[in-house]
């Protein structure tokens, strides 16, 4: 009796606590906005980084690469960076605060001299997307954080986890942010404003509006001046996130023409000690 008793009791008690286990298996999958919400936090706990990204942006109607390596300290900002392909050698400095905000470019040609230029300008930006400024996790942070905000009421329409994935040897989460209904509109130019201000502050792409727009440079706009901008960054976006820190370490970019950018970070290092002297001209492993 006292055995059958003991049986029943746990027969009853596995009855009672496989739903509880199933469920915490089930609840331990995570959505996209759920990953998205450990990015955000994994992004706000860097302080330095250092890596080599391989990156692709549409120019032109052309896909252009370009491989470089990168030391970023978050606060103050500062970035030093080195082509290695293509244009081998060229160096650039950028330290908040320092020579009146300019960027040192060591060019690694004729004339062989250290150049101060502004990180806006259309010589530092010509060929690229972006500029010293979006170095980093935090620019595609503020992009990802608008389209929840935007997205609030139905989130997991938007930010959709596509599984598991390995990206040079980390394990990752692979996340689409999905925005079905990218296009464009008009915008009426305010005073004060050009396009990188549009861009910034509604967490698009200034590179695309200029483009799209058949304009110079970012500020060949006037007042009152009425441009098309798109109403997201991009169509689609794919995010691997990397596991352990939780950090997009591959971004692949397409707009309603096709790929638009795809920025591949390699050998990456998550908060590395890096000496006060790697952000300096003088540093000896610099031609500054």
């Amino acid at each position: 009796m006292n055995r059958l008793n003991l049986i029943l009791r746990f027969t009853v008690f596995l009855l009672f606590i496989y739903p509880l286990c199933a469920t915490s298996w089930v609840s331990g999958q995570l959505t996209g906005p759920e990953i998205i919400e450990k990015m955000r936090a994994g992004i706000d706990k860097i302080e330095t980084l250092k890596f080599r990204m391989n990156k692709r942006e549409r120019v032109g109607g052309k896909i252009l690469t370009r491989e470089q390596m990168c030391k970023y300290n978050r606060k103050p900002h500062k970035v030093y960076t080195k082509i290695l392909a293509p244009s081998e050698g060229i160096e650039v400095l950028y330290v908040e605060g320092e020579n009146k905000n300019k960027a040192y470019v060591y060019p690694n040609g004729f004339p062989y001299l250290t150049l101060s230029l502004d990180p806006y300008g259309s010589n530092m930006r010509k060929d690229n997307h972006h500029t010293v400024h979006e170095v980093g996790f935090e620019y595609i942070n503020d992009i990802v954080s608008d389209i929840a905000k935007k997205k609030k009421d139905n989130p997991e329409k938007y930010l959709k986890y596509l599984g598991d994935t390995v990206v040079h040897g980390r394990k990752c989460f692979k996340v689409l942010i999905d925005y079905p209904d990218f296009d464009f509109y008009p915008y009426k130019v305010k005073p004060g404003e050009n396009i990188t201000d549009i861009a910034y502050r509604l967490f698009i792409s200034d590179f695309m509006i200029l483009e799209e727009n058949n304009l110079k440079d970012y500020k060949d706009v006037k007042p009152g001046q009425v441009i098309k901008i798109p109403n997201a960054y991009a169509r689609k976006t794919y995010l691997y996130i990397d596991q352990e820190y939780y950090l997009p370490v591959l971004q692949v970019m397409y707009d309603h023409k096709g790929l638009y950018a795809e920025y591949d970070f390699v050998d990456l290092e998550v908060n590395p000690k890096l000496a006060p002297e790697e952000f300096t001209k003088g540093y000896k492993e610099y031609n500054f």
